[in-house]
């Protein structure tokens, strides 16, 4: 599956043989992403990565998972997924992550849009909701630049690295997203 979100920026559902350079940018990006995301130093080799892949593609044919990855410039530049697709409330959750060398390009809000619509038109979802940690300013305005609405806060909704943070979580449904 290629969702093509702009001329240089597209979606494209990851494959093994895609590990290594994966893994090259998860590991140029260690500090930039550890700080908000908790898988960071257990990805230690491509074949962790390519064991997880597996798992995507497996997840992907039974629709319990959508994970893409970013490509700018057919470069790989992160990875986002609708997680969690919950058939009986059709609703799923939306995650990403970019390079730090690709920030304050409009990649991220473009492809969440881009997902967005797949979700809601090819998926058939209901609800949409995207979780940030509340000091995560830049994952947060993503959301908030596409009309999600804050629909609360978890408190110490993750844990990462020993250390308890509060979430933001924000929302859409069908009936309220416009292309």
């Amino acid at each position: 599956m290629i969702i093509k979100v702009r001329e240089n920026l597209e979606l494209r559902v990851r494959v093994p043989e895609e590990a290594e350079e994966s893994f090259a940018v998860i590991d140029k990006n260690r500090e930039h992403l550890r700080k908000y995301l908790p898988w960071v130093d257990s990805t230690k080799s491509a074949e962790d990565i390519k064991q997880v892949i597996i798992k995507w593609q497996n997840a992907f044919e039974d629709k319990s998972e959508v994970v893409v990855g970013i490509y700018f410039d057919n470069k790989y530049a992160g990875n986002m997924g609708l997680h969690d697709i919950n058939k009986n409330n059709n609703s799923a959750e939306i995650g990403y992550w970019l390079a730090e060398n690709y920030q304050g390009k409009g990649i991220m809000a473009d492809c969440v849009r881009a997902l967005t619509d797949y979700g809601f038109n090819e998926l058939d979802l209901n609800r949409i909701f995207i979780c940030c940690v509340t000091e995560n300013r830049k994952s947060r305005a993503v959301p908030e630049r596409l009309g999600y609405i804050q629909e609360g806060i978890l408190q110490d909704g993750i844990r990462l690295y020993e250390i308890y943070h509060d979430v933001v979580m924000y929302g859409m449904v069908k009936r309220n997203w416009v292309k």
